[in-house]
């Protein structure tokens, strides 16, 4: 993962976990300036932010091993065809040596 995207993701889950814990305290201890209606919808659209932080995560770390899957199957492919290559040169020059005897 990229630095930069990593700090990005670290700052929005701070953000959540800091929105969430937030709500969680202030749900039923203050008022808030009137605010305290609008808590508890607060508290889950921040979990629900929680959540999608740990599925993007998921769906990094799952696309990231396909990814390492993919690779190891395109080099020994090209691992294979740079052996079929190499046999066919390898005939040619037998060729070439049996039509210059």
């Amino acid at each position: 993962m990229l630095r930069k995207r990593l700090l990005l993701y670290l700052a929005f889950a701070a953000f959540q976990i800091v929105a969430f814990v937030f709500t969680v305290m202030v749900d039923g201890h203050l008022d808030l300036l009137g605010l305290l209606k609008y808590i508890p919808l607060f508290k889950y659209i921040a979990f629900l932010g929680v959540i999608l932080i740990v599925m993007d995560f998921a769906w990094f770390w799952m696309d990231r091993q396909l990814n390492k899957k993919q690779q190891k199957d395109l080099e020994k492919e090209n691992t294979e065809l740079k052996a079929k290559i190499y046999d066919y040169q390898e005939a040619a020059k037998v060729a070439d040596s049996i039509k210059k005897a």
